[in-house]
């Protein structure tokens, strides 16, 4: 697999991860025009991934990264908020990387 469309996957999922964070908890104008700024990059670094990979490489690392990056967020908030962390919860995203890393190791 290309190590490229790689980084521009990882690039556009950790984006989204801010994003999707950001839907969340914005406020104020600011904070809702930096949070569709890091909707365009992240979509843009999605968009910059096919010139290296295939489209359905591309989504499906992209989908798996950004669940991981977003529920890591939350697990990260949860933890320091002292709300409780679902074993179900981590081993389901631990099966998520598996698959993800899955996919990178198997393309030819």
């Amino acid at each position: 697999m290309n190590n490229k469309g790689f980084f521009w996957v990882i690039s556009g999922a950790s984006v989204e991860a801010g994003w999707a964070y950001g839907l969340k908890y914005a406020n104020t104008p600011f904070e809702w025009m930096i949070t569709a700024l890091l909707a365009c990059c992240s979509f843009w670094a999605f968009m910059m991934s096919f010139k290296y990979l295939s489209a359905s490489i591309a989504y499906a690392m992209f989908i798996g990264f950004g669940t991981i990056f977003i529920v890591g967020a939350e697990i990260i908030t949860n933890y320091f908020n002292n709300q409780s962390i679902s074993f179900l919860r981590i081993l389901f995203i631990l099966l998520i990387i598996i698959g993800v890393l899955g996919l990178k190791r198997s393309e030819t």
